[in-house]
């Protein structure tokens, strides 16, 4: 099935519960999905160890789950990749721990980092709330990982509208982006691609 060399150590058998048994239905969806879910994390930059710590999260939170989740697909996708993120955020303050006891940087600095994500989030609201609501719409489901295919499942639309909606919002955004560069920079060739 998988070429991937690394997918190959994948575990192949699900998660157990303590109390019971798996529920209907969640072997094969372990099975069938446990090593796409790893692929998913390593595509945006996850190691390997990361990718199958992230699928094995996330398939443990949806075996908790399994009977109120609808959409099991996607809901598996975001929690891998949340458990991706977490995981790497810890990484990261451990990393800040060591570099302030070495003397590296400040103690301080890990508050200067969290106002530059605020300011930054803060940033993409504004750009997103600027675009109309099926765009908007759209484009959250996209920052959320959900392909068109599954949005347009999720909204009753068909994909094609739902590309139409991303295509117009990315050009939205585009020419957002170019207006508020040219009036930040003027005379800077805010044209620029």
């Amino acid at each position: 099935m998988d070429t991937d060399p690394g997918l190959t150590h994948a575990p192949t058998r699900p998660p157990t519960q303590r109390s019971a048994l798996s529920p209907e239905g969640f072997t094969p969806f372990f099975r069938q999905h446990f090593r796409s879910l790893m692929r998913h994390v390593m595509y945006i930059g996850g190691t390997l160890h990361e990718a199958e710590e992230a699928a094995q999260a996330a398939m443990e939170e949806i075996l908790k789950r399994w009977p109120t989740i609808t959409d099991k697909l996607p809901y598996a996708k975001r929690a891998a990749l949340n458990a991706f993120r977490k995981a790497r955020t810890r990484g990261l303050d451990r990393t800040r721990k060591r570099q302030v006891e070495a003397g590296d940087v400040r103690a301080d600095a890990a508050a200067d980092d969290n106002l530059t994500l605020w300011e930054n989030t803060e940033w993409v609201m504004s750009l997103l709330e600027a675009l109309p609501p099926r765009q908007r719409e759209v484009m959250a489901f996209i920052v959320d990982d959900f392909s068109p295919a599954e949005i347009a499942q999720m909204l009753g639309r068909t994909p094609t509208a739902v590309r139409n909606n991303l295509r117009a919002a990315r050009d939205h955004l585009e020419l957002d982006l170019r207006r508020r560069r040219a009036t930040e920079n003027p005379g800077s060739g805010g044209d620029r691609q």
